[in-house]
């Protein structure tokens, strides 16, 4: 910080004195981050405004992913099938959920989408979303308890931010991450990854098990989550264009 007295006029600097640097611009979401979120708080205004119970109960049926749909015997090609693995992560249980997967994508999922772009962030968010689900459905295969939320996306978001060191441009929010995609071995290296991946899948955990009593009898998908984490960290190479671009990738090195 300057703190130097400014002697400059109250009619501006000095004819040959530094320009002051420009504001960070105060809306620093990118496009696709607000697109995502305006989609799950519509989705939910719907649910919680419009429609009768019997409707939402509808809906949730259509759209939730059931674990159980996906048995011998009660697999079936149809729409649920094939597009509740996305869905589901637009419905959420409350309106407390749904601010805090936003809060969460809003602060990890802009600064990846400054950087991939559009098309991919939306995407990286319905594969991210599919693979947290298929993680899910591997461990309670055949369970009729529907899973709903962005929290398997959001977590997705999260695991390709450990790839850059957690470090977003914060002078320049709009660059995003400006820096290098690191190997797995560098990230693994880089100061404060680790110990932000080891407290958010305890707190996960924690959470999902309700050791603190903060679930309020809600079940917690914590192994969706870490499937989503995972599922971005590995396959964000995948999406960066810079990535793509170089003669390599950092993927597994």
């Amino acid at each position: 910080m300057n703190t130097q007295p400014d002697h400059s006029s109250p009619q501006g600097p000095a004819k040959g004195g530094n320009v002051p640097p420009a504001r960070a611009p105060a809306f620093n979401l990118h496009g696709s981050i607000v697109l995502l979120s305006v989609l799950c708080i519509a989705v939910h205004l719907v649910r919680t405004s419009l429609l009768s119970e019997a409707a939402d109960t509808r809906l949730l049926v259509a759209t939730a992913f059931f674990p159980i749909r996906y048995m011998p015997g009660m697999f079936t090609l149809d729409l649920p099938t094939i597009f509740s693995p996305f869905t589901y992560a637009f419905l959420h249980g409350d309106w407390v959920h749904l601010a805090i997967n936003l809060i969460w994508l809003a602060i990890f999922g802009s600064p990846l989408a400054f950087r991939i772009g559009w098309a991919r962030s939306v995407l990286f968010w319905l594969v991210t979303a599919a693979l947290a689900a298929a993680t899910h459905l591997a461990i309670y295969f055949g369970d009729a308890v529907p899973v709903l939320g962005a929290s398997g996306a959001v977590s997705g978001f999260m695991g390709a931010a450990a790839r850059y060191g957690l470090r977003a441009n914060r002078a320049h929010p709009r660059r995003g991450f400006d820096g290098p995609l690191l190997s797995v071995r560098q990230t693994f290296a880089q100061r404060g990854v680790v110990p932000f991946l080891l407290v958010w899948i305890f707190m996960n955990v924690a959470i999902g098990a309700d050791l603190f009593g903060l679930a309020g009898g809600r079940g917690i998908a914590w192994e969706a989550h870490i499937g989503g984490l995972i599922a971005g960290f590995l396959l964000v190479p995948f999406f960066d264009p810079a990535v793509r671009r170089s003669r390599g990738t950092p993927f597994l090195h």
